[in-house]
Parts: C-alpha cells; sequence; structure tokens
C-alpha cells in the first residue's frame, strides 16, 4: 500500500471583527457554558438526522426529516438517563447508551445501560444494564453468559445484521465477554471471552472479531489475535522466506483460551494501536518499532512481513481514519496545524472526507456518519476562531449545507486567532507553542497556560478558556513543553523524573515571545489544571521573578501522596506507570510543591473540587494548610461536588469570573 499525499496550502479566513470586551459577565456566560449539540449523525437511508442536544434538565436526541424538514421525534429518558451516545442501528431503530447522574457528585457515570428505540419512540425497551432482565429473573442473581442484565457497551454495530449488535459486557474485575445483542427484544448470545482482562475488541469491517490490545500489570501493552477469523494460512508460518521486513510472532504458553494467539507486546512507555484491516486482510497497525515517532504499518500475516506506510520525522500520528467496510484510508498529523494524508487505494469514505476537507481547507475536519449508499454524509468543522458546524454532504446535489452550531451560546464572529510559533529551549530543543493575541489590543498583559498530562499536548483549534482570556484583554500562550505527548518518545520521556526541571521551557518561551515583541516579560501571569497546576505552582516557586500571579486549579501538591491516593494507582499497571513516570521517595520529595511552600512569593490561587479523585482534594487540603503555616495568603474557590475540573455550567462560568478578577488585580490593563 502506498501514501497518496494531499497537500494544500490555505489561509482560513472569517469575517472577524475582534472587539474587545469589558463585559466579564457576559464572556463568562458565553466560554463556560457547555456545548448545545453534542453530536449529529444521519440514518442509514440518509433521510433522517438524530441530533444529540442539551437541555436545561438532560440531554435528548431530535430526529429530524432531511426530506421534509420537519421534526419526527425527540428521545428523552429525562434527568435520570441522559443520552451520552446513540447510533442507527436500521432506518426505523436506534440505540442508546445512558448515564446516570452521581448524587454524591456534579458528574455522570456511565452504568452500561442499553436503551433501543424505534425511531418515533414506540417499543422503547431497555435491552442491557441493570434491569434488563427478564420479568421471573428479575432481583435474581444470574451471572449466565445470556444474562443482559450485566454493564455493556458497544462494540460494532454489525452493518449486514439488522438485529443485533456487537457488545461488550463487563464486570469490576475486568473479565469481558463478547456477545451478540438482540435490539428488538434484548436477547443475548454469547460469542467469546476476553484472553485478557479489560480488552479493547478489534473487528473487520463485517463485524468479524480479528483481536484484542491491553495493558497488564507491567504496564505493558499487549495484542491478541482471534486466529478462526484471520485470513487462510495467517500465522502458520515460523519463516522469514525472502522477505526483508519480517516479523515472526514469539510463541507464548500464557494464553490457554483456544482460537487465541499472542502477536506482539510492547514495553511502557511504547504502545500501539490495530486500526484497522484493509479488504485484502492486512493487518494496519500504529507503532514506534525502534523509531522515535509513531508509524503507520502494514502487516501481511500470511508472509509474515511488515511495510511501513507512513512516519512523520517530528510529530506522532494523531490518529488514523477508517471506513467500516473499506478499513483505513486516512492520516492525521498535527505538527502545529491539522494535516490530513490520505492512502492510495480507493476508498468510499475517503473520497467523501477529501470532498468534504477540500471545502474546509486548513480546519479540523471528520465525518460523524454516512449513508449505506454514500450520497449522503455528516461532517463537522472547527477551527481556532470556529468553535464546531455540522454540516450535510450531498453528493448527488454537490452540495455541502449547514446543520447547526456546536455551540450557540458562543459567538462565532468576534474570536481571536491562534498562531504557531517554533523556538529551541536552552537546551537546543524545538517547542512548539501557541500564541493568541488579546481581542482588540495592541499591547496586553499575558496568561502562559501550561497544559494538564503531562503526557497530552495542545492543539490548533478552539478553546474556551483561550478565548475568553483573550475577550477578557490578555494574550495566551500554549507550549508543548518537554514530555507533552504527540512530539516522539524522547521528547515525551524528558518528564520523566523531572516534573520540575522541564518547566525550564516555559521560563524560556516568555524570553521568546518578549524578544519577538509579542509580550511583555514583566507582566504575566500562569494559570493550570491538574499537571497544569503543579506547573502553575511549582514554576512561580522557582522564577518567581517572572510571574506578577498563579492561579492552580486541580494540581497535583505531593506526588509521593499519588502512590497511596488518587485514581492512577487503581488502573492496571498503574504503580509500574507511578515509578516510571513520577519518581518516589526522595526524587518525588524533591519535585513536590508541597515540600517548598516557603518558596511561594507570588500572589496565588487554588482551584479544586472535592470530589477529584485524579489529585485528590485532601492533597490540596494538606498544600493549604502548609500555606497557612507559612504565613502565605492566597485566594482560594473549593466547590465540594465538583471533580477532576469543573462539569457543571454555573461553576464553570463562576470560576471563569473569579480567575479573571485576580488576574486584573495583578496584571497592568493600562498598555
Amino acid at each position: 500500500m502506498k501514501l497518496l499525499i494531499k497537500a494544500i496550502t490555505f489561509i482560513f479566513v472569517l469575517n472577524i471583527s475582534n472587539i474587545l470586551s469589558s463585559n466579564t459577565e457576559a464572556n463568562a456566560e458565553l466560554f463556560g457554558s457547555l456545548p448545545d449539540i453534542y453530536d449529529v449523525k444521519i440514518s442509514p437511508n440518509g433521510r433522517y438526522v438524530g441530533v444529540q442536544q442539551k437541555t436545561e434538565e438532560t440531554i435528548i436526541v431530535k430526529i429530524l426529516d432531511l426530506d421534509q424538514s420537519q421534526l419526527v421525534s425527540v428521545h428523552d429518558f429525562g434527568k435520570k438517563g441522559r443520552i451520552s451516545d446513540f447510533f442507527w442501528a436500521t432506518d426505523k431503530r436506534l440505540v442508546f447508551s445512558v448515564n446516570r447522574p452521581d448524587s454524591r457528585s456534579t458528574a455522570n457515570y456511565n452504568v452500561g445501560q442499553l436503551v433501543a428505540a424505534d425511531i418515533d419512540g414506540k417499543n422503547t425497551r431497555l435491552i442491557a444494564g441493570f434491569g434488563s432482565a427478564p420479568d421471573y429473573l428479575q432481583g435474581r442473581r444470574n451471572k449466565a453468559r445470556s444474562n443482559p442484565e450485566r454493564p455493556a457497551t458497544i462494540v460494532h454495530r454489525l452493518p449486514d445484521d439488522y438485529d443485533h449488535i456487537l457488545v461488550n459486557f463487563f464486570d469490576n474485575a475486568g473479565f469481558n465477554d463478547l456477545a451478540k445483542l438482540n435490539i428488538k427484544n434484548g436477547k443475548v448470545t454469547f460469542i467469546t471471552k476476553s484472553p485478557v482482562i479489560y480488552p479493547n475488541w478489534v473487528f473487520n469491517g463485517k463485524g468479524d472479531l480479528m483481536g484484542v490490545s491491553t495493558s497488564n500489570l507491567e504496564n505493558t501493552s499487549e495484542i491478541y489475535l482471534f486466529k478462526p477469523n484471520l485470513p487462510n494460512g495467517s500465522l502458520s508460518s515460523r519463516e522469514c522466506g525472502a522477505s526483508t521486513d519480517c516479523y515472526i510472532p514469539p510463541i507464548r504458553q500464557d494464553n490457554k483460551l483456544p482460537g487465541w494467539v499472542f502477536f506482539k507486546d510492547f514495553e511502557f512507555p511504547k504502545s500501539a494501536s490495530i486500526e484497522g484491516f484493509s479488504p485484502n486482510g492486512k493487518m494496519m497497525v500504529t507503532e514506534y518499532m525502534e523509531e522515535n515517532t509513531v508509524g503507520l504499518y502494514e502487516y501481511d500475516l500470511r508472509k509474515n512481513s511488515f511495510e511501513l506506510i507512513y512516519r512523520h520525522p517530528r510529530v506522532d500520528i494523531t490518529g488514523v481514519a477508517t471506513s467500516i467496510e473499506d478499513g483505513p484510508y486516512g492520516i492525521r498529523i498535527d505538527d502545529g496545524k491539522p494535516e490530513y494524508l490520505y492512502l492510495s487505494e480507493p476508498n468510499r469514505l475517503k473520497d467523501l472526507h477529501l470532498k468534504f476537507y477540500n471545502a474546509f481547507p486548513g480546519s479540523n475536519t471528520s465525518l460523524t456518519s454516512r449513508s449505506n449508499d454514500y450520497t449522503r454524509a455528516v461532517g463537522y468543522v472547527s477551527a481556532d476562531n470556529n468553535p464546531g458546524i455540522y454540516y450535510l454532504i450531498d453528493t448527488k446535489k454537490n452540495q455541502i449545507s449547514p446543520l447547526g452550531r456546536f455551540w450557540s451560546k458562543t459567538s462565532y464572529d468576534s474570536l481571536a486567532k491562534m498562531e504557531v510559533h517554533d523556538f529551541k529551549n536552552k537546551h537546543g530543543d524545538m517547542i512548539q507553542s501557541y500564541f493568541t493575541s488579546a481581542a482588540g489590543k495592541g499591547e496586553a498583559p499575558t496568561i502562559i497556560m501550561p497544559h494538564g498530562g503531562p503526557w497530552a499536548r495542545d492543539t490548533w483549534g478552539f478553546d474556551p478558556e483561550v478565548q475568553f482570556l483573550a475577550a477578557e484583554g490578555f494574550n495566551v500562550i500554549q507550549n508543548n513543553i518537554r514530555g507533552s505527548s504527540g512530539y516522539g518518545l524522547k521528547h515525551m520521556k524528558e518528564v520523566y523524573g523531572n516534573f520540575d526541571t522541564v518547566l525550564e521551557d516555559i521560563f524560556d518561551s516568555l524570553e521568546y515571545f518578549d524578544e519577538m515583541g509579542l509580550i511583555d516579560i514583566n507582566n504575566v501571569c500562569i494559570y493550570g489544571g491538574s499537571y497544569g497546576g503543579y506547573a502553575s505552582t511549582q514554576a512561580p516557586m522557582m522564577r518567581p521573578d517572572l510571574f506578577r500571579c498563579a492561579v492552580s486549579e486541580a494540581g497535583l501538591y505531593d506526588i509521593n501522596a499519588q502512590y497511596v491516593s488518587g485514581d492512577i494507582r487503581w488502573a492496571r499497571g498503574g504503580k509500574k506507570f507511578l515509578q516510571a513516570a513520577f519518581g518516589d521517595g526522595d526524587e518525588a520529595i524533591n519535585q513536590s510543591p508541597v515540600n517548598y511552600v516557603n518558596k511561594l512569593k507570588t500572589p496565588y490561587m487554588i482551584i479544586h473540587g472535592g470530589k477529584d479523585m485524579r489529585t485528590p482534594y485532601k492533597e490540596a487540603v494538606t498544600f493549604m494548610k502548609e500555606l497557612d503555616k507559612n504565613g502565605i495568603k492566597y485566594e482560594k474557590m473549593i466547590v465540594e461536588k465538583e471533580g477532576h475540573g469543573f462539569s457543571k455550567e454555573e461553576n464553570r462560568i463562576e470560576k471563569l469570573k473569579r480567575i479573571s478578577a485576580f488576574f486584573n488585580k495583578y496584571l497592568d490593563q493600562s498598555s
């Protein structure tokens, strides 16, 4: 398979009126509100769309007739049944995943309930999850594999079977079953049990099981293949023959389930993902091999050979787009701005996406769904100054028409642009950053926003908090410092055991942007969440001369505490991950802000949720007690029922108002 690169040079232009708003209340309402439209999907026959929409009370799905331009029905399960996802099983029937509210927090949680309903809302039935068992089994403890009353997630929609979907039934121990679920009567047909705990099931376009991937207790990623569904002759030979790029899976005796064969493992921090199977049966995998960045490889399981399809020299592959019928067709990379590369083989979904991307070059573009005959599809577009718009793609009429806005409360005509900047830090490493100018101002104070993770990255696109700060008259800098993901293994691994030293990249970025004449280095505050909260606390301790104030949200204050609190330690391979990435003992003590409170000289604000499980609130309490002991004054915003980041609109809005007031207290807005 060869890669066909479709490169387009562009300038994405909107009619922008950058008018500085001094109305913080209105800005906080605009950018603190939650999106209105979560998803839009088209029916198999292309006549209807389902629109997943937020109301004041819950989340619903509206069914609209595209040909008649009218509302058909509204699927609403009330406050106790917020729809988290949905899909069209047939032209006449839909399946919904339902979340339940948590009485102890502001969040909703997945209890594994699936609901099926006809397009008009009739014949609504709970087909999986608690309460779905037949009447004669209600109230009984039943672990039979035919019992639907277990938490379930949808894993495949079976395009050639209009009565069934494939679901994953799971329990707290992580031992999962794959089964067919009848969308009309809820009958369960067991298929197989996973050979590993917490599997990610892999299928071909027809819904045939092809393999699983998982992580073991040592945090090593593993792939197993389901041999009965592989092309004839796959993995049968243990010889390479004349092939130079040969891979023979090692023989493993630790799998006792029939049909499953071990394929490959990837030692932490490396990982891999099966992206799909091409129509000729070849398997597509994203992995590092022995290189620094993730590449896309094609495996011929009959010849024991592999071929590199694409690898970028600087950044990892962001994602691989796949057609359920025709297999993988495209690659997305993010070296500054998004770029889409297309595979050369014929693929009907590729043709649709290429048509859509050419209509909005340079934007973030994706397809949510398409009709069975590929004549209609729903696409989604967003950009730095475009929160998102859904479009109907009609190939027969050769039209692309807007369906609705993702975020109707937010202004789409006065948003700031995001620039990409590359600079070298003092060690000679290339650091990629994003710079957003204050709206309507030539000179302005600056907020530097370190991202969470740190095994994450900032990307070019719409960010509501960035836009809020720009509207309030602040420049915003976002850096993908060493430790950020997406820029290869070497860049990511720099943070291991060096949570604090990589923050020097932040200091270097301020010097770079100051030298470029874009900011005043003497008029800067820092604000971030999670690891960004850690950075916003530790950085002012290291360089108090650079920051006029600091705000930490859901910050990490004591690394050693992660070994006895927080949810990472519960994950499979979690403790191994903590040891490799965070360090422990003296190493963790030396990097933890709680041990250097006396060095905090910068005006400081702490924001935290009382139900935070990632960076538990009790650790924030310990940190605040240390601040009190050292006589350090600070402001705080503690919301008892919020978790790791705020999910309730009124709390999000109040937070934005509070941080704007805090920044204005210490930054000079007179420029």
